[in-house]
C-alpha cells in the first residue's frame, strides 16, 4: 500500500499527466522515482542519484526530479552536475524556486558569491516567504561589502521576526558600518532589550558609546557585557582604557586586576598595569608588572615600557639597553626608532644613528608630528637649518606643542631671523610655561632691537 501511495504521489510531479492509461515505461519511471526517494531517505546518495535519473530517462524530464538530483549532487559537493540539474530545472520550469536557491548555494559553494546573490534573488522574487535563504543572503551581501542591500533584507526579516534578538544585533553592525550610528543604536537597545543576556548587544553598545565619548552609558554596557561572559577580555581592556583616559587609575587598576583574575594573564594587561604603577611613581612595582609582561610574552612594546621606566629614574644605560633589545624584537617599531633616535640628539651623542632611526621612523608614520618634529631638530643638529625648518614647520602644522615650537625658535635664533624666534619662543612658553624660556625670549628681544 506505501509504495502505489508513493506512486500515486509521483505523479503529480511529471509533466504530462493528462492520460488516464499510464505506459509501461512511464510506470517503470515512477518506481524508479519511488526508490530514489527510499534511497535518499536512507541518506545513500549514490543509489538515489542513480535512480533519479533512471526516472528522469524512463516518466519524462521534471523539474521536480531535477531539483532532487542538484540538491544530491551539492550534498556531494559536486558543484557541475548540480548547477547543470538546476538549470535544466529553471528550463522546464521557470518558476521553480528552489532551482534557483540551488544555483545560489552552487555559486557559494564555489566562492562566486556575485552569481550566488544573484540566483537567491531570483530565488526570492518568486517565493519572497522563504526567510531562511534571505537569512543567507543577507550574509553573502555583508561578505561583499553590499551593506544596502543586505540591510533591505534585514528590513524584510525584521518585518517577519520583531522578535529575533539576533536580526537586530546583525542589523545594527550594519547600519554603524554605513555610519547611521543612530539608528544602529536604536537596533542595539532592542537587542538587549529582547535578550538581556547578549553580552556582545551589550559590548557594541559600549564601543559605540565609548567612540562618541560618552563614557558613562559606555561603562555601563561594558560591566554588563563582562557580567555575562567574564571571558570577554575586549571589555576589560576598554574599560579600563576608559577609566585610565578619566584618569580614574583606581578603576583602572582594578578591572586590570579582575582580567588577570579571570584568567587572561596577557602581557598587555600587565604592561598597562607597569604603566598606571610608572606613573604613580611606584616603581618598583612597575618594573615588577613589566618584567612579568615580558616573561609572558617578550614584546618591542614591553621593553619600551620598561625603558621608559629606566629613563624616570634616571638609569640611561639600562633604558638605552631596552630600547635596543626592543628594536632587536621589532625593527620597525616607530616608537622605539623616534624615542630613542631622539634621546641621543638630547645628548649629542651618535647624532647620524640618530638620524637613520628617526627617518625610518617618519617612513613608517609620515604624519606623525612628533616624528617630524625630532627629524628636524636631527637636521638641525646636523647644521641642515634649510631642511631643519621645513619639517620642523611641518610638524608646527600638525601638532600644537611647546617643544615643537621652541626648535623652532631655536632654528629662527640660529638663521638670525630673530622676530619669527620670538613668536616661537612665547607660543611655546604660552602653551608649556616653561620659566627658563623667559631669559631665552629677552635675550632674543635684545637681539631683534639691534
Amino acid at each position: 500500500m506505501k509504495f502505489l501511495w508513493v506512486a500515486a504521489v509521483c505523479l503529480l510531479f511529471f509533466s504530462g499527466c493528462a492520460h488516464v492509461e499510464v505506459k509501461q515505461d512511464r510506470e517503470s519511471g515512477l518506481k524508479a522515482y519511488a526508490q530514489g526517494l527510499i534511497y535518499e531517505q536512507a541518506e545513500k546518495q549514490d543509489e538515489a542519484i542513480e535512480y533519479y535519473k533512471r526516472a528522469l530517462r524512463e516518466a519524462g524530464e521534471s523539474s521536480h526530479v531535477y531539483v532532487k538530483l542538484g540538491n544530491l549532487y551539492l550534498k556531494k559537493q559536486d558543484t557541475v552536475n548540480a548547477k547543470d540539474c538546476f538549470f535544466r530545472a529553471v528550463k522546464i520550469d521557470a518558476g521553480k524556486s528552489e532551482a534557483f536557491f540551488g544555483l545560489g548555494v552552487a555559486y557559494l559553494v564555489e566562492k562566486n558569491n556575485r552569481l550566488a546573490a544573484k540566483y537567491m534573488e531570483k530565488g526570492l522574487a518568486l517565493d519572497p516567504e522563504n526567510q531562511s535563504v534571505r537569512m543567507l543572503l543577507c550574509d553573502i551581501y555583508v561578505g561583499m561589502n553590499m551593506l544596502k542591500e543586505a540591510l533591505a533584507h534585514y528590513r524584510i526579516l525584521l518585518d517577519a521576526y520583531p522578535g529575533n534578538y539576533v536580526l537586530h544585533y546583525n542589523n545594527g553592525n550594519i547600519l554603524e558600518r554605513l555610519g547611521d550610528v543612530r539608528s544602529a543604536e536604536k537596533s542595539y537597545l532592542k537587542t538587549v532589550e529582547l535578550a538581556d543576556f547578549f553580552w556582545k548587544g551589550h559590548f557594541s553598545l559600549g564601543l559605540l558609546y565609548s567612540k562618541q565619548g560618552r563614557n558613562e552609558d559606555a561603562i555601563r554596557h561594558f560591566v554588563r557585557a563582562i557580567e555575562i561572559n567574564p571571558k570577554d577580555s575586549i571589555s576589560y581592556s576598554l574599560l579600563t582604557g576608559i577609566y585610565y583616559r578619566e584618569g580614574n587609575n583606581e578603576k583602572a587598576k582594578y578591572y586590570l586586576n579582575k582580567a588577570i583574575d579571570n584568567g587572561f594573564k596577557t602581557s598587555e594587561f600587565y604592561n598597562f598595569l607597569g604603566i598606571i604603577a610608572t606613573e604613580e611613581e611606584d616603581y618598583a612595582k612597575a618594573e615588577e608588572f613589566l618584567r612579568e609582561g615580558i616573561k609572558i610574552k617578550d614584546t618591542s612594546t614591553g621593553r619600551f615600557y620598561l625603558g621608559t621606566l629606566y629613563e624616570k629614574t634616571g638609569d640611561k644605560e639600562k633604558m638605552e639597553t631596552e630600547m635596543r633589545r626592543a628594536l632587536e624584537i621589532d625593527p620597525d617599531d616607530a616608537l622605539v626608532l623616534n624615542y630613542l633616535g631622539y634621546t641621543y640628539l638630547t645628548q649629542d651623542r651618535n647624532i647620524e644613528e640618530a638620524y637613520r632611526m628617526i627617518k625610518k621612523a617618519c617612513s613608517i608614520e609620515p604624519d606623525n608630528g612628533a616624528y617630524l618634529d625630532s627629524l628636524g631638530w636631527a637636521y638641525y643638529k646636523m647644521g641642515k637649518y634649510d631642511t631643519a625648518r621645513e619639517y620642523l614647520e611641518r610638524a608646527a602644522e600638525m601638532e600644537k606643542d611647546a617643544e615643537i615650537f621652541e626648535h623652532l625658535g631655536y632654528l629662527y635664533t640660529k638663521l638670525e631671523d630673530y622676530a619669527r624666534a620670538l613668536y616661537w619662543f612665547v607660543r611655546s612658553y604660552e602653551i608649556g610655561g616653561d620659566a627658563d624660556l623667559l631669559k631665552i625670549i629677552e635675550e632674543v628681544k635684545q637681539k631683534n632691537l639691534k
